[in-house]
């Protein structure tokens, strides 16, 4: 039963290891194809809905420190340009990935 048990937390290891690398690769290639758009976007004035397009994007894949760092790149280039727009994306990034945000506040709990 041992041998069993550990062949089938071997099987999960591996199938878990297996999605990670998918993950990264995933993160590899969007990486590779958001950073020229990036570069372009922020070398000049980009009207708001390009803008908001490529942020929609990056937002989707923005678990990933180097996207974050290009999401954050294109919100500190056009904060001046488009605030509400980016304010926004701020907020909507907070919400989806900020541990933070996401952990109940003790004080509701009554704690």
């Amino acid at each position: 039963m041992a041998t069993e048990e550990y062949t089938n937390n071997k099987e999960y290891r591996d199938f878990v290891d297996g999605l990670a690398a998918q993950l990264n690769a995933l993160y590899d290639q969007a990486f590779v194809s958001y950073k020229p758009l990036v570069d372009d976007i922020c070398s000049r004035v980009a009207p708001m809905n390009e803008v908001e397009h490529l942020l929609d994007y990056l937002l989707e894949v923005a678990g990933d420190d180097r996207i974050l760092r290009l999401y954050k790149r294109v919100c500190r280039s056009y904060w001046q340009i488009y605030p509400e727009s980016i304010a926004f994306y701020i907020m909507e990034y907070r919400k989806m990935y900020d541990e933070e945000e996401q952990k109940p506040n003790d004080k509701e709990d009554g704690k």
